[in-house]
């Protein structure tokens, strides 16, 4: 009997510290909790192993992998069925898709992946650029960068390095501010279709997701051409030596894209949606313009 409750004692402490050694106080919350996560809020226990090289590997792969179940599924019907998206996501049927800023986010990542690899860029506007290529407030310009040059107490060219990094950097948060500005384009030229500014917002971020995939891929692509048949030794001399064409091109795909969109979206007439469509393409670049004035202001003055 003595050896019978000796045992039984040793398989209840070993118990118990089993049922210790399993519960965590959550991080989150501060719930004690048995197994791995908090009963409280769901927090997973961090072990080890969430600390490793592996884990990391990992949850990228795991990324790409619901990126392709989902993501590729939107890419699809981005390039192909213009608005497609934008219609299932307000009527309600989300599950099958990406979320229109998840979907802009991962996009935008890939055109700054492009833009390293082809030295072409659309967005980040360098000094060079502002002081020189500027048809809208090039005087402005001109004016005020030696004002902040003799401000900053040093040399042109270590001026102009500190602009172009802050610039470059800033670039990647400022193209998030034109969906808004779209959205407020489109809500009132179609208000009375969809009252609600969010909905504008939708179609907005799906058509800038298209854009930057135009941008990424398909001028590289157009620009690949005038490398092999002209004097053109890399992309960004081509696409800078051949600016109106390729300008001309961006703004009929994206006119074209629209007018597709604002039909299946807003189920507006041929004339209406091939007005706007065409207003909007033709303002695409001055609305950059308008962005890249943005751009110069601020890391200006914070030089």
């Amino acid at each position: 009997m003595r050896s019978v409750h000796a045992e039984t004692g040793l398989d209840a402490s070993l118990g118990d510290a089993a049922s210790s050694a399993t519960t965590f106080s959550c991080p989150s919350c501060g719930t004690e909790s048995p197994g791995p996560f908090c009963t409280r809020c769901g927090e997973r226990r961090l072990g080890s192993d969430d600390r490793s090289l592996r884990h990391y590997v990992d949850v990228v792969v795991s990324h790409l992998t619901h990126f392709d179940s989902k993501g590729y599924r939107s890419l699809r019907f981005l390039l192909t069925r213009p608005g497609f998206l934008s219609t299932e996501q307000l009527r309600g049927s989300r599950v099958r898709y990406a979320k229109p800023l998840s979907l802009f986010i991962s996009i935008n990542v890939v055109y700054y992946l492009s833009i390293g690899f082809f030295g072409a860029n659309t967005f980040s506007t360098p000094l060079a650029v502002q002081l020189n290529q500027n048809d809208y407030y090039a005087a402005t310009a001109q004016r005020q960068v030696p004002r902040h040059l003799a401000k900053s107490r040093t040399d042109f060219p270590t001026f102009e390095m500190r602009y172009n990094e802050r610039t470059g950097v800033l670039s990647k948060t400022l193209i998030f501010l034109f969906i808004p500005i779209y959205a407020a384009i489109f809500y009132g030229l179609f208000f009375n279709r969809l009252p609600y500014i969010a909905a504008h917002a939708v179609v907005a971020t799906h058509l800038w997701s298209f854009i930057l995939v135009v941008l990424a891929a398909l001028v590289p692509a157009v620009a690949f051409g005038f490398v092999a048949f002209s004097a053109s030794p890399t992309i960004a001399t081509a696409l800078a030596s051949h600016d109106n064409p390729v300008s001309l091109f961006i703004q009929c795909v994206v006119g074209a894209c629209l007018f597709v969109m604002l039909r299946r979206v807003y189920s507006s007439s041929v004339w209406y949606a091939g007005s706007v469509a065409v207003a909007i393409a033709w303002s695409f670049f001055h609305l950059v313009w308008l962005y890249r004035l943005l751009l110069f202001i601020i890391p200006l003055h914070s030089l």
